[in-house]
């Protein structure tokens, strides 16, 4: 009886251990779901936004805004629930107020703030952007604490630029192609017009009975955008009325130039630049020339020498004539003469 007592009890042990671990178990699912139901996803949580009555950003308007020097910027803030709320403009370099609601101000006039239809709508907008324009804009929102949001501006000045040298020497009738390049700035970068001096290059058709059949005009002007806005100018059988200054013209940007030179094709020679790369005739004629020269240098080098060699440092001869007597009647003193080797003297006394 005692061992039966004995194996209930440890039974009734184990069932109670089992019990405590369920409830154990069961708790901490249940404060599981509980932390999972107040912890909404992602989703859920842009829903509570659009119900919730304080204001927040819409965080999908662009932040990065890129324009170009001369053009106008549009930077959007979007405030979502803004009840009796007002949005400001704050220029975070010198933290200076720019707008309060729709009122500017700023002394600058292109500056102004554009409020759509929809409220939730704020833009700054900079007219004719200049560098100087670039920095941090904030946009802020009149809570308790304030709300802000930065956009930063860049404003980019395009840079067009011509491959290749800016001294171009070609041949008679040869094909002359200059090819100018805008890499910076938005994608609208506007056109290119290509200028020989003051005037506008315009294509040029091809006479009937040219050889150069295959292309319309002899003159013409390619545009072409792929990373970068590049125009192309090619001029079929340069002829010597071609030579000037060809200068790229962008609409967006600051203009660049190249000097364009057709040599007659009889002087290819004139292409080339000093000594060493001229034709064979003057290449003949500048070895002659340095030849002679380096024959001067040597005769004058050998005469220097010989020169030097036979020049020895002697002591300076020296003649003097005694003063006359003093006594009347008698000769008079002394002569010291230079007529031995080099160091001696000798003297004659009068008698």
């Amino acid at each position: 009886m005692k061992k039966h007592c004995h194996r209930y009890k440890r039974s009734e042990m184990g069932c109670l251990f089992v019990l405590y671990d369920l409830i154990f178990i069961s708790r901490v699912f249940a404060l599981s779901a509980g932390v999972a139901n107040h912890l909404p996803a992602p989703q859920e949580n842009r829903i509570i936004k659009k119900f919730s009555p304080h204001p927040y950003f819409d965080f999908d308007v662009p932040r990065n805004i890129t324009t170009r020097v001369g053009q106008t910027a549009f930077i959007n803030c979007r405030v979502e629930q803004m009840g009796d709320k007002s949005v400001s403009w704050i220029r975070k370099r010198d933290l200076h107020i720019l707008s309060a609601g729709t009122a500017v101000y700023t002394s600058d006039e292109r500056f102004q703030v554009i409020r759509s239809d929809k409220a939730e709508n704020w833009t700054l907008q900079i007219k004719f952007a200049q560098q100087r324009d670039s920095g941090i804009y904030e946009c802020q929102v009149n809570t308790e604490p304030k709300m802000s949001m930065a956009f930063r501006l860049n404003v980019v000045e395009a840079k067009a630029i011509i491959l290749g040298p800016t001294d171009l020497y070609v041949k008679m009738g040869s094909v002359v192609t200059l090819t100018c390049i805008i890499s910076q700035g938005p994608h609208d970068l506007g056109t290119i017009y290509w200028y020989r001096g003051s005037n506008l290059v315009q294509p040029i058709e091809l006479h009937p009975n040219d050889p150069s059949l295959a292309y319309p005009h002899r003159i013409s002007v390619e545009l072409k955008w792929t990373e970068a806005l590049t125009s192309r100018l090619k001029i079929l059988d340069a002829k010597l009325a071609d030579s000037g200054n060809y200068t790229c013209l962008p609409t967006s940007a600051e203009g660049t130039s190249v000097m364009v030179h057709v040599i007659n094709g009889e002087h290819p020679a004139a292409m080339q630049r000093g000594c060493a790369t001229t034709a064979n005739k003057d290449q003949h004629r500048c070895v002659q020339l340095l030849t002679v020269t380096m024959l001067m240098v040597v005769m004058l080098t050998l005469v220097w020498h010989r020169t030097d060699l036979n020049t020895t440092v002697r002591p300076r001869a020296m003649s003097f004539q005694c003063p006359p007597p003093t006594v009347p009647g008698t000769l008079g003193g002394c002569k010291v003469i230079a007529n031995r080797p080099a160091g001696t003297l000798s003297s004659t006394l009068c008698a």
